[in-house]
């Protein structure tokens, strides 16, 4: 315990000298993920003030990146956002091909938002259950990740992996979807809308956990683009602001879909705007499965794909676009760009100057969640400390875009 003066708070006389307490919300507490630590000054349980610490899993992605091949860069987007690594990996293509000046078809475009809505699901299911479980309800969040698992079986049918997937390539995909991948997805968006509807009667009209989250964590629309939010915790404080929509990109201009806005920017209003969102991937999902045009699933960039092992082992010219590509020894065109996509928890960015060589000259993510972080102490301030988790949550503040 310790006594806080006037010196260091604000309005306080010596007459009004109170004892505050300092608590430690991390780095090893659960719902921290062990890796972020906040400093929080306590009256009783009441909130007096909070300062984040980040830096415990620093890993240098950006200076990584700019000492290694284009392609080989998407192995380190797969650790932002861990919970939609596709989301990361077809953003960056996207962001390489703009550097290129590559056109894909819309085959490629489809299938794209099929895998980023998968992985936009699979984060709104893991965001929203975690709400549940800080609110007290472990149920939902039992019965939410066995969807999850599903989501991971179809990735795993479509590249091999699960949680950090790799998954695409420059230009579109390594492989085309299979027919066992093509069911799968078509039984998850048969069997999904009824899970969700189990969930919001579980929780969306709760007497408890509308109390534990409605009013809690609010933030106003200016000061949330003051901060520079983006994505759901953005469109819950009324803000209109999608870039799927403002900037479209992958052919999203051709489905009609509802970007679903919130009032008071509180926690209740993120949780609904997510489960809203998941509704309109479900039906993004399957009018891009039902509508899904012929063609290649590879625009032809000889540089950034490997051609078929077949031929390597037998073609010259195959054999060494191969060597060129595994060795790193393709050089860009000179230029500066960015490239933007909606990830599931706000606008992801890719910042890429190039210099013409082997690797980009200088990179910078936008990690929407390292943005918007800086909020939370404003957003907890005055609350009570169980209210700083359920804030937190639905947040759906992930480690790994933090220390990028």
């Amino acid at each position: 315990m310790k006594t806080i003066n006037s010196e260091h708070h604000l309005d306080l006389t010596k007459e009004d000298e109170k004892v505050y307490s300092t608590l430690n919300l991390g780095p090893t507490h659960p719902a921290t993920h062990g890796i972020f630590q906040n400093v929080l000054t306590m009256n009783g349980e009441t909130i007096v003030s909070a300062e984040q610490t980040i830096g415990y899993i620093h890993r240098a992605f950006e200076k990584i990146a700019e000492r290694r091949p284009y392609y080989q860069i998407t192995t380190l987007t797969d650790r932002l956002n861990y919970c939609s690594s596709p989301l990361n990996n077809i953003g960056w293509h996207l962001a390489v091909e703009k550097l290129l000046g590559v056109e894909t078809n819309k085959r490629i475009d489809y299938m794209r938002i099929i895998v980023m809505e998968l992985a936009r699901i699979s984060d709104h299911l893991i965001c929203n259950s975690v709400i549940g479980v800080d609110s007290g309800a472990l149920t939902g969040f039992v019965y939410l990740f066995e969807e999850r698992e599903k989501i991971y079986e179809i990735y795993e049918e479509l590249c091999g992996a699960r949680l950090t997937t790799n998954l695409g390539v420059v230009g579109g995909f390594d492989r085309d979807f299979s027919p066992i991948a093509i069911q799968k997805i078509r039984d998850l968006m048969n069997g999904l809308p009824k899970v969700l509807h189990e969930f919001e009667n579980l929780l969306m009209r709760n007497r408890i956990f509308m109390d534990r989250t409605i009013n809690v964590g609010a933030i106003s629309a200016d000061r949330a683009l003051n901060y520079g939010f983006t994505g759901p915790c953005l469109r819950a404080a009324g803000v209109d602001y999608d870039v799927r929509v403002q900037e479209p990109y992958s052919s999203y201009n051709d489905f009609d879909f509802i970007v679903p806005i919130g009032q008071n920017g509180d926690t209740y209003d993120r949780f609904c705007v997510r489960q809203t969102e998941l509704w309109e991937s479900i039906k993004l999902v399957t009018n891009a499965l039902d509508n899904l045009p012929e063609g290649k699933f590879n625009t032809e960039v000889p540089a950034f794909f490997m051609p078929p092992k077949e031929d390597v082992y037998s073609k010259m010219e195959p054999l060494i676009s191969h060597f060129k590509m595994v060795m790193g020894e393709i050089d860009v065109p000179t230029k500066e760009i960015y490239k933007a996509v909606e990830g599931a928890n706000g606008e992801l960015g890719f910042y890429v100057v190039a210099d013409g060589g082997r690797a980009p000259y200088r990179l910078h993510f936008r990690r929407p969640g390292f943005i918007y972080y800086q909020a939370f102490p404003e957003m907890i301030t005055g609350a009570s400390l169980s209210d700083a988790i359920l804030t937190m949550s639905s947040m759906n503040v992930i480690a790994g875009e933090l220390d990028a």
